[in-house]
């Protein structure tokens, strides 16, 4: 009797124990997932943040494809009046180096152009794009105007002026520039990407000083279409796995 009595006890430990145990694995089974979801729960909001940036900037180059643009593919600024007393109105040089984009050729993908116009009905407007060093030696002791800041949204320009004294021969009569026009009335400058360090001139088509100038600028890039609907339907894919994950993270087992 006293050894099955023992039996019997040991039997109910052995159980005991083994419901102990069990209960414990489902504890630290139940933390398992519940960190897990926590995880799941964080990533997906980050899918979530990541995807709504990616709907924003997609729908808004989508917007400024369908409105900016003008008949030509341009994207143009309004027009601003540039009125300095020197003889020339030149840009910052801005360094082109087009073997940085590796497999396109970027001065097919974006092309600029400048529409200007002489205020001064007696005189007729010239622009022109030169490099830098180019430049440098035609104005070299011509008083100008450079633009170091140019902002459209709020408006805001402003100069450094270099003094001089002497007088510019006519820019007309220049061999140098990689492309210009001038003339009465509305002028399109237009130029495509070439590598060097350019700066565009404005000045008066006599070389005379005195600038009374109206001046847009505005850039073609055939990319901004493509680039849009890529941006607006990655996010939009993103949005449905964040909003997956999150679904899961959240659902009561």
């Amino acid at each position: 009797m006293t050894s099955r009595g023992g039996s019997s006890r040991g039997k109910h430990r052995a159980e005991r124990l083994s419901l102990y145990f069990s209960e414990r694995l489902l504890e630290q089974g139940g933390a398992i997932v519940g960190a897990g979801k926590i995880v799941l729960l964080v990533f997906g909001i980050i899918v979530l943040v990541v995807s709504a940036g990616l709907v924003f900037s997609g729908g808004a180059l989508l917007w400024a494809d369908s409105v900016l643009k003008d008949d030509e593919g341009f994207y143009t600024t309004r027009t601003v009046r540039l009125d300095k007393d020197s003889y020339a109105i030149v840009t910052e040089p801005a360094e082109i180096n087009l073997s940085a984009g590796g497999v396109w050729d970027w001065s097919n993908l974006v092309t600029f152009k400048v529409e200007g116009a002489n205020d001064d009905p007696s005189k007729q407007i010239f622009m022109g794009v030169a490099e830098e060093s180019d430049l440098n030696s035609y104005l070299n002791d011509v008083e100008y105007d450079k633009i170091v800041v140019f902002k459209i949204y709020p408006y805001e320009i402003d100069y450094i002026n270099h003094p001089g004294s002497a007088e510019p021969e006519t820019p007309t009569s220049q061999t140098f520039w990689s492309e210009s026009v001038y003339g009465p009335g509305l002028q399109t400058l237009e130029w495509e990407l070439e590598p060097g360090t350019w700066s565009i001139v404005l000045m008066n088509e006599d070389g005379s000083a005195g600038l009374d100038l109206s001046v847009a600028v505005g850039a073609k890039a055939p990319f901004i279409f493509g680039t849009g609907v890529g941006l607006l339907a990655g996010g939009i894919v993103g949005l449905i796995v964040g909003f997956v994950m999150v679904y899961f993270a959240v659902r009561k087992s």
